[in-house]
C-alpha cells in the first residue's frame, strides 16, 4: 500500500476518534462463540461507565451483530487463528464502537435486500436504524473495520 494510502486511513481513524475516550478493547478469537462473549463483555465495560438501559441494551445487540458479521464475512472468521478486535470508547455524548478485523477480498460490509422470510441479512439494517450513524473502512494493511455510535 502506498504511503498516502496509510495516511488516508489513519486520518479517517483519527477523525472517528476525534473527541472519544477509548474505554476498552479486546481480542477475540474469529469463531461463532465470540459474538456472545464480546456481547458480555462490553455489556460489563459499558455498565461500569454507568451506561444502563436502552442504550446498553441497543450497543450490545449491535456489537453481536457487527461481531457475527465478521465472523461470517472476513477473512479472520475463516482463519483458524483469525482475531476480530473490538474497541470501545465514549465521549461527545455518545458510545462508539469498533469492529476491526482481516477483511475480505470478496466481502465488503453492505445492506442488502431482505424480505419477510429471510432467515439472515438483517445485521447491517439494524445497525442502519438502531444507530447514530456508521461505517466502515478498510485497507490492506491495517484491514477493516465497522464502526457505529449510539447517542447516551
Amino acid at each position: 500500500m502506498s504511503r498516502e494510502g496509510v495516511y488516508s486511513a489513519v486520518e479517517a481513524m483519527f477523525r472517528r476518534w476525534d473527541g472519544l475516550c477509548i474505554v476498552g478493547s479486546r481480542n477475540f478469537a474469529g469463531e461463532r462463540q465470540s459474538a456472545g462473549r464480546a456481547r458480555a463483555w462490553v455489556r460489563d465495560l459499558l455498565s461500569a461507565h454507568r451506561v444502563w438501559g436502552d442504550v446498553l441494551d441497543t450497543v450490545t445487540l449491535l456489537v453481536s451483530e457487527v461481531v457475527t458479521n465478521s465472523i461470517l464475512h472476513s477473512d479472520s472468521g475463516s482463519d483458524p487463528d483469525g482475531v476480530i478486535i473490538v474497541v470501545v470508547g465514549l465521549g461527545n455524548g455518545a458510545v462508539h464502537i469498533e469492529v476491526i478485523d482481516r477483511g475480505s477480498a470478496v466481502n465488503v460490509p453492505k445492506m442488502r435486500p431482505t424480505d419477510a422470510e429471510s432467515l439472515s441479512g438483517r445485521g447491517l439494517d439494524w445497525v442502519d436504524g438502531l444507530s447514530d450513524g456508521w461505517g466502515s473502512d478498510h485497507d490492506k494493511e491495517m484491514g477493516r473495520a465497522v464502526w457505529f455510535r449510539v447517542k447516551t
